[in-house]
């Protein structure tokens, strides 16, 4: 059963329950205050009657008695007088053995009767008398009475149930809304909101599912956004991969087919070499970046001069020739990482700041504001400001040629980019065309032991 019907038909249940109520109650009050009233009269007119029948004997004038009837017996039952019929006779018998005065309300000849008895003042013999009232009026207003609160019972349902009609489509329409908005999001559609109105349930309830509604788009534009993202990286991934093995079958297929030169067969052969290097460091990254996806990380306070003294003996080897000069700066603090992950960030911004064609790079680090900040700066060629919002993609490359000769796969920023949000920070790049990059990491302090 819809929400609608049950609301209409719970309410005009309940008002017709509430009037049904008031209506019995009021009925009954009037019609038990109307009969009391009567009893009460007909008791007095009673001990009238009996007191002149005493005195006056057993017949009375019908001025006397009324619209009333009279039955007046000796103590054996023998019927002194009587303007009783058959049927008031029958209705009344019983009422002499009390002995007091007593009243009934019998039904008898189609009417509602009221019998009064009890017993005449002492004299030689005692004697019984009997009166009958026909009452019927007083049933006769109570049947008008509830026959006219029928009427207004019947007007107010009609206009109750209006009313209740009107009401429940006021209550039931917001939900409809609300079905409406939840069939779009069903179908996919998830731009759908709905009006919030009022401080009751059913505005808080459309707030709700507005938030709800909200997150969930968000969400969605999340997951399409992560699965281009996903897309793109592996057409780059495997345009990366066909690049290196087309140059490794091509030179290996001329290695095979023809006879060359030594100078011939060096140059394929370092071709070859070069590029399964390029592809081993494409592997390598591949399954770092994977391996962070998966892993735990348990983050420890090192201390910076531990730190940056296994960075210089780790990429002591990369500077022996000594075209390319490292400067190495660590003011004392504590940094709140990982180890292996921190240097391998490190090293890879090293590694970015050599290949960048600079003469000078300078590894600096200092306690700032709650927490320790590293800098990587070169003056090699700097980044084309065009460049530097797509530099942490994967696969992206400001120089492709120059990047590939030097095995470069463009993972090294997207691993550093995955490192420092595993530290719940992020990489800021600053640079220039010409004049070199600045790139720097805000570590923060102390956090949880675990974190992912």
């Amino acid at each position: 059963m819809r929400l609608f019907i049950k609301i209409f038909f719970s309410f005009l249940l309940v008002l017709i329950l509430a009037l049904c109520s008031v209506e019995y109650c009021m009925v009954s009050q009037s019609f038990e205050q109307a009969l009391d009233q009567e009893i009460t009269h007909e008791l007095e007119q009673f001990q009238f009657i009996r007191m002149a029948t005493y005195m006056g004997g057993a017949h009375m004038g019908a001025g006397q008695l009324g619209e009333r009837k009279m039955l007046l017996l000796s103590a054996e039952g023998e019927i002194l007088y009587s303007d009783f019929s058959a049927a008031l006779s029958e209705a009344s018998s019983g009422m002499e053995q009390s002995g007091q005065i007593t009243y009934v309300v019998r039904k008898a000849d189609g009417t509602h009767t009221l019998f009064v008895a009890g017993e005449l003042p002492s004299g030689e013999t005692m004697q019984i008398l009997k009166t009958a009232t026909d009452i019927s009026h007083i049933y006769e207003d109570r049947a008008l009475l509830e026959q006219q609160y029928s009427y207004y019972i019947y007007a107010a349902l009609l206009i109750c149930g209006l009313l209740a009609a009107v009401i429940s489509y006021i209550l039931v329409k917001p939900l409809k809304r609300l079905q409406r908005s939840a069939d779009k999001i069903a179908m996919g559609e998830y731009t759908g909101r709905v009006k919030e109105t009022g401080k009751d349930e059913i505005g808080e309830l459309a707030r709700s599912f507005n938030q709800m509604a909200k997150a969930i788009e968000q969400k969605v534009e999340e997951l399409k956004l992560e699965a281009v993202r996903k897309e793109q990286f592996m057409g780059d991934f495997s345009h990366e991969i066909k690049t290196p093995m087309t140059a490794i079958i091509g030179y290996a297929d001329t290695l095979y087919q023809k006879e060359l030169s030594r100078r011939e067969t060096k140059e394929a052969a370092s071709y070859i070499l070069n590029e399964g290097m390029r592809l081993e460091a494409l592997a390598k990254k591949m399954m770092r970046l994977i391996a962070l996806e998966n892993e735990a990380f348990c983050f420890e306070e090192i201390p910076s001069e531990e730190f940056f003294q296994d960075i210089s003996e780790t990429v002591k080897p990369f500077f022996e020739d000594g075209e390319k000069m490292l400067f190495i700066s660590g003011n004392e603090g504590c940094l709140n990482a990982e180890w292996d992950l921190m240097k391998t960030l490190v090293i890879n911004l090293i590694d970015n700041a050599k290949k960048a064609g600079s003469r000078r790079i300078f590894l600096k680090g200092e306690p700032k504001e709650g927490g320790y900040q590293i800098s990587v700066s070169d003056d090699g060629r700097g980044i084309p400001s065009e460049s530097l919002s797509h530099i942490q993609e994967a696969f992206y490359m400001v120089d492709k040629s120059r990047s590939r000769k030097q095995n470069g796969a463009g993972l090294g920023l997207a691993l550093c980019k995955k490192i420092a949000t595993l530290h719940k920070t992020s990489l800021r790049f600053y640079s220039r065309e010409g004049k070199g990059t600045t790139v720097t990491i805000w570590i923060p302090g102390r956090r949880d032991r675990h974190d992912r």
